[in-house]
């Protein structure tokens, strides 16, 4: 609940607005957290975005998922058919904020413990494709080939 409570309360703050414009959807639950983006620039400028965060136990590091007409074009069929190696997909792998990165750790030295920092660096992250790399969902050609 404390979550939810403080990433709507800085969504409905406008505490991204110089990124771009946020809302939550209305089918976000305590659980299931989804944000539409449209940020002012990056590689997604002025177009629109959903994503989507699955939160885990406490202290445990949320599931994150995008959905993009960009990033729809470079995903790997095993994240579109919600597949992972064991059972379903993990998300989209962030560096030091997801699967496989100790979270507590890194939500304290990079987020300040925040939830309002990390949907910030997520966003961010979202919107500029450099920041991703093989074996997170999306396939590596196709992320050099959007580069270009």
């Amino acid at each position: 609940m404390k979550r939810f409570h403080c990433i709507s309360k800085t969504i409905y703050s406008n505490y991204y607005s110089d990124l771009g414009d946020t809302e939550l959807t209305d089918d976000s639950t305590l659980e299931n957290i989804k944000i539409k983006v449209i940020p002012n620039e990056g590689i997604h400028a002025k177009l629109e975005y959903t994503i989507t965060i699955k939160f885990q136990e406490e202290d445990n590091w949320p599931l994150i998922y995008i959905d993009s007409e960009i990033f729809d074009k470079i995903k790997t069929n095993q994240y579109l058919q919600n597949q992972g190696k064991t059972g379903n997909h993990k998300g989209i792998c962030i560096k030091n904020l997801s699967y496989g990165y100790n979270f507590k750790k890194n939500f304290r030295e990079i987020c300040n413990n925040k939830w309002e920092n990390y949907i910030y660096y997520l966003i961010i992250t979202f919107n500029n494709i450099q920041d991703f790399g093989k074996g997170n969902g999306f396939k590596s050609k196709s992320i050099i080939d959007l580069m270009h």
